[in-house]
């Protein structure tokens, strides 16, 4: 289990970075190299590896797939940390392996894989085989490729991490620096491992070897996970707040273009659908907005002074002063201009714009957010109960 929870973490990340990654090719750096070690590490896992290999028929070949998809992960690293740097500094400065390495690095490998015999399945491949001078060279090509990347990645990190203001990007960096620093201390591992067990010596028993290497590529990748996504944590902020403002304007929005279809770009969903469709939150909230407003404007025409007149002194008879009072006054003659224009009674002429507004989309936002709790409130729906009650009235006389 233990094993197989970062294969699952990656391949979570992997999923949830597609649909972005699809859309923004800037962002398939960062995808690739999250697709890559999510194969390299299920490949890790040894209930996963071996069925692999012997449906294929050929032993080992899971490890050659791993050490592959370490290569491509550690290119892809090393690309989005360049990226990221030259989006805090324009103009950035510094060399970068180029995709020729990487190629040659897996081209090489691939040869001494093939070249070298492999009568049985190996637990680790780099120790069990490492008195095959093939292997060991396989291994310090790997690791070696691994390691300079690594490196290159890191001191972009750092370097670029500590720019002042660099807020969450300079924090995503640093964090992505100290997995890439952890990565370092991996290859250099997996190195010592691999001469040591070329010369013959086992300092330390296989198991706990494996154990360490296993905990430092498991804290490499967490820090690398972290503060790749670091970065987007203020778009998820944002993202989550005017989702919960498209929400919560849902029940206006709905009862005021009920009342005023013409202002509807689209058929209405129904707030189950609203809940469950995340995409194009912030130009759906801008629209809804507009058709707030726009609503509110055509209803305009059905509140003379009389009826404004009215809705003031209810709200004032309630006790509300300032600011409150105007916003719940407006939400009163908005229902009573909805009932007008229910009843087919003519317009007054008088359209008018809105009591309350912002002047950007965030003011108006919350704006509209206090229209619609006062909207929703017992107030206005007693106002609205007295306009029906009046109305009633005037039709039985």
């Amino acid at each position: 289990m233990i094993d197989i929870l970062p294969a699952v973490l990656l391949w979570l990340v992997t999923a949830w970075r597609t649909p972005a990654a699809w859309r923004d090719s800037s962002k398939r750096a960062l995808w690739t190299a999250f697709l890559a070690l999510a194969v390299a590490i299920t490949l890790r896992v040894p209930s996963i590896a071996a069925p692999i290999d012997a449906a294929l028929g050929i032993n080992n070949l899971s490890a050659l797939g791993k050490h592959l998809g370490c290569i491509v992960a550690a290119h892809a690293v090393l690309t989005f940390v360049h990226d990221m740097a030259q989006e805090k500094a324009a103009g950035l400065k510094s060399s970068r392996l180029h995709l020729v390495i990487p190629t040659t690095a897996a081209a090489i490998i691939t040869v001494l894989f093939f070249a070298t015999p492999q009568p049985h399945e190996a637990v680790d491949l780099l120790t069990d085989y490492a008195a095959d001078w093939r292997i060991a060279t396989y291994g310090a090509v790997w690791t070696a490729y691994l390691g300079a990347a690594l490196f290159s990645a890191s001191r972009l990190c750092w370097r670029w991490g500590r720019q002042p203001d660099a807020g969450l990007l300079g924090r995503g960096l640093r964090l992505t620096g100290m997995g890439t620093t952890i990565g370092i201390v991996y290859a250099a591992h997996r190195v010592a491992t691999v001469i040591l067990a070329f010369l013959g010596q086992s300092p330390v028993p296989a198991s706990t070897s494996e154990t360490i290497s296993g905990l430092l590529l498991f804290s490499a990748l967490l820090f690398i996970m972290t503060g790749s996504t670091l970065p987007a944590s203020g778009r998820l902020r944002r993202w989550s707040r005017e989702y919960r403002d498209l929400l919560q304007l849902y029940p206006l929005w709905l009862s005021l273009t009920e009342a005023v279809p013409s202002v509807r770009l689209d058929p209405p969903r129904r707030r189950t659908s609203e809940m469950l469709h995340p995409r194009h939150v912030h130009d759906r909230l801008y629209r809804r907005t507009i058709e707030i407003r726009d609503a509110v404007l055509t209803l305009s025409d059905h509140a003379p002074g009389s009826l404004r007149d009215q809705a003031r002194a209810h709200v004032a008879a309630s006790g509300l002063i300032g600011a409150q009072a105007d916003i719940a006054s407006e939400a009163c003659w908005i229902i009573g201009a909805q009932q007008a224009r229910q009843h087919n009674e003519p317009s007054s002429g008088e359209a008018l714009p809105p009591a309350s507004g912002g002047r950007d989309l965030p003011s108006e936002i919350h704006a509209l957010k206090q229209l619609a709790r006062a909207y929703d409130s017992d107030l206005t729906r007693t106002f609205a109960t007295k306009l029906d009650h009046a109305r009633t009235l005037e039709t039985t006389q």
